[in-house]
């Protein structure tokens, strides 16, 4: 008997040391189809798997950030979600706003929005592409 799967856009906890990145996409996939059932922009796949994409390339410089941060504080957990826009034409990610940080943690935060701030997309937009990203933290044991 095979065991069932787990829900796809469940939310996800993750650790400096393992399932950042499966989490990161889980958490984009979650946030793109909650933006799509809201009547968002109607992101198609190529637009996700780009945003999934450019957000994998800051996944190093945030689990940094986190792990530093957990030197201070070893709870520290929680999640932070991310408003963003990319841009038309150039697809760089801007108008970058936390919407839910239960971090909170000041050096996380200007981290997040940083590192988030220096992406673009691969392949950008004619129109304004609109996204909630959220971020799952969670110190291993």
């Amino acid at each position: 008997m095979t065991e069932p799967r787990a829900n796809p856009l469940a939310p996800r906890q993750i650790s400096p040391r393992d399932g950042w990145l499966r989490a990161l996409r889980c958490g984009l996939a979650a946030a793109v189809a909650a933006a799509i059932g809201c009547g968002g922009t109607g992101l198609g796949a190529e637009t996700r798997t780009d945003i999934s994409g450019r957000m994998a390339t800051a996944r190093s410089p945030i689990e940094t950030c986190y792990e530093a941060a957990l030197k201070a504080n070893r709870k520290l957990q929680g999640t932070m979600v991310l408003s963003l826009v990319a841009a038309p034409q150039t697809g760089q990610f801007q108008d970058i706003a936390i919407t839910r940080d239960d971090l909170n943690d000041p050096g996380m935060r200007k981290c997040v929005v940083d590192e988030v701030g220096k992406l673009k997309l691969e392949k950008p937009q004619a129109s304004r592409v609109s996204v909630s990203y959220p971020l799952h933290f969670a110190p291993s044991n």
